[in-house]
């Protein structure tokens, strides 16, 4: 390898955040103008040294690597926030995260208001799944965790579930909402005002049908969830599950249409029509 490039791999990997690196920062790295940065990566990116994320960013191989190995990046998260910033992780990657489930997901939920075309991309062997949301959605209830040295802004507990009771795909449909529901009560970091506070600046009208009946299903104690849960439904029925296309039975106190049976999580609770 030229001393030239040795060199160049050694400041930019110093430089990188987990790897990763914009043409602008290699350019201010290296002490060259923008398109000179860009040729000196394409360069790299031929002798096995970096790989091409996408355009203006690029993953750059410690020294110690062999070049032309698999290029993968240590932390999808980190990777998600390059890529799709402004967006936050969530969903299923934030459930896991705050210990609401045991389920793995192989994806990255990523909450975003980037300009994506797709639901769907796959980036340096991670799989992730986009979620559009406006800008003015991403503040609230969202936290910078640590990975590694990087922060990265991930949905808290509450806006987690919040996210989920208005769209119960980000966590795998509503069965599975209702399992995260049940071990937020269970797990000892309930926090029923925070929940409440956060779904009062980003829940939906069927957001809210969701919760005031899965709060009456799973957390009959909470009593003062379903009033304000009543205060904020919209006009017009929901599905309790939009992605399940049958209407099931109408809950008419919630506007709900109850399309998936969770009869097994309060066994004879919350099946009436009335």
């Amino acid at each position: 390898m030229p001393a030239r490039d040795k060199a160049a791999i050694a400041a930019l990997a110093k430089a990188s955040r987990t790897g990763l690196i914009t043409v602008e920062a290699a350019a201010g790295v290296l002490g060259i103008s923008p398109p000179a940065a860009s040729a000196r990566l394409a360069r790299l990116v031929r002798s096995g040294w970096a790989a091409r994320v996408r355009r203006g960013l690029y993953l750059i191989l410690p020294l110690e690597a062999q070049p032309g190995q698999k290029v993968t990046s240590e932390d999808p998260w980190v990777l998600a926030r390059e890529l799709f910033s402004p967006c936050y992780v969530g969903g299923w990657s934030a459930a896991e995260y705050w210990g609401l489930t045991e389920q793995l997901f192989r994806t990255t939920l990523v909450v975003t208001a980037a300009a994506v075309r797709r639901g769907k991309a796959s980036f340096l062997g991670n799989e992730f799944r986009l979620y559009l949301v406006d800008p003015n959605r991403l503040a609230e209830g969202v936290v910078d965790v640590w990975r590694g040295n990087e922060r990265v802004p991930v949905s808290s507990r509450e806006r987690t579930l919040v996210d989920c009771l208005d769209a119960p795909e980000l966590c795998g449909g509503v069965r599975h909402l209702a399992q995260l529901l049940r071990e937020y009560a269970d797990g000892g970091k309930k926090n029923i005002p925070c929940l409440l506070s956060v779904a009062e600046k980003c829940a939906s009208g069927a957001g809210w049908k969701r919760l005031g009946f899965l709060s009456e299903l799973l957390w009959p104690k909470e009593a003062a969830v379903q009033p304000v849960a009543l205060k904020h439904i919209s006009a017009g029925n929901a599905r309790l599950d939009p992605a399940v296309h049958q209407r099931g039975r109408l809950r008419k106190r919630w506007r709900l249409w109850l399309n998936v049976d969770l009869h097994e999580f309060t066994p004879g609770e919350g099946q009436t029509t009335t």
